[in-house]
């Protein structure tokens, strides 16, 4: 056998050799599998800072459910004498509820730099109405006070700050408060801004009615595309306003809870009242991210 005819043998192998390789043979197995969009909307929401801090706080809250549960559970079997537990399982669940608050605090230790860009947005793009306004300005108030009593209180909790026990407590509760107080202004900026959707809807139906919602896109005029769109972006305002409020319902009883010393409520009501505000406002952030 000549040297070109050894070569050409061994070019033609090579394919067969290559495709017998497993990197290979899962490549090829992985091209059936379509592309996702829902995988694609995944890695954008836990890509931004904002919808990653909504996963912790769903396993954060969402941990101190099962901790209560498994604790009735375990109860609930002494008394009736069985022998299998649960108890050991409560540790871990706690660690991991300690964990994921403690990263979200950690996350959020840069929080008075868009705090101050809202300020400065305010400044220069005013809110349209006189009350949201004042809302605005004492809520970005509140948390541009809040966000380094938070970061203070929490490198001293882990000995970075030399902070006296005292003065951690003080920042804490009097950074709560403050979180309260924004809370509670939150609510009175979702009626200020229902009664401006009602106002704008009144404005929009008087002017320009409703397009036929049987008519398919194409059978409007642009005209009438233009005002189904314009009630479009309506109702996803409606609907995001729903969403703060169950955001803030949530929030409101653990902001007077750790404003107290204390506190007012069961780490279970924790749990559940933070779940609401989870589930809330990582519905926000999915669709914002959509």
């Amino acid at each position: 056998m000549s040297q070109s005819d050894a070569s050409s043998k061994q070019v033609a192998t090579t394919p067969s050799s290559s495709s017998s390789c497993p990197t290979e043979m899962l490549f090829s197995k992985l091209k059936a599998v379509p592309e996702s969009k829902s995988l694609d909307h995944l890695v954008r929401f836990l890509g931004s800072w904002t919808g990653s801090d909504k996963f912790f706080m769903l396993i954060q809250y969402g941990s101190n459910v099962v901790v209560a549960l498994l604790m009735a559970l375990h109860a609930l079997r002494q008394r009736r004498g069985k022998g299998f537990s649960v108890a050991h399982l409560i540790p871990r669940v706690r660690a991991l509820n300690a964990l994921t608050a403690d990263a979200r605090i950690l996350f959020r230790i840069w929080g008075l730099l868009p705090m101050l860009k809202w300020m400065l947005s305010l400044a220069h793009h005013p809110p349209p109405s006189r009350n949201l306004r004042l809302i605005e300005r004492l809520q970005a108030l509140s948390m541009v006070v809040y966000a380094p009593m938070e970061a203070a209180a929490y490198l001293a909790m882990h000995k970075i700050l030399p902070i006296s026990p005292a003065s951690q407590n003080f920042l804490w509760l009097n950074g709560c408060r403050l979180w309260a107080a924004y809370v509670l202004l939150d609510f009175w900026h979702v009626v200020e801004d229902n009664r401006l959707l009602r106002t704008n809807a009144k404005a929009l139906e008087k002017s320009r009615g409703h397009p036929s919602p049987h008519d398919s896109e194409k059978a409007l005029s642009e005209e009438q595309q233009t005002t189904r769109r314009m009630w479009s972006e309506l109702r996803q305002r409606k609907d995001m306003l729903l969403s703060q409020f169950w955001v803030n319902v949530g929030y409101l009883p653990l902001t007077m809870h750790w404003s107290v010393e204390g506190g007012l409520i069961t780490d279970g009501w924790v749990g559940v009242f933070g779940t609401i505000a989870a589930v809330a406002s990582t519905r926000m952030q999915w669709k914002a991210t959509a």
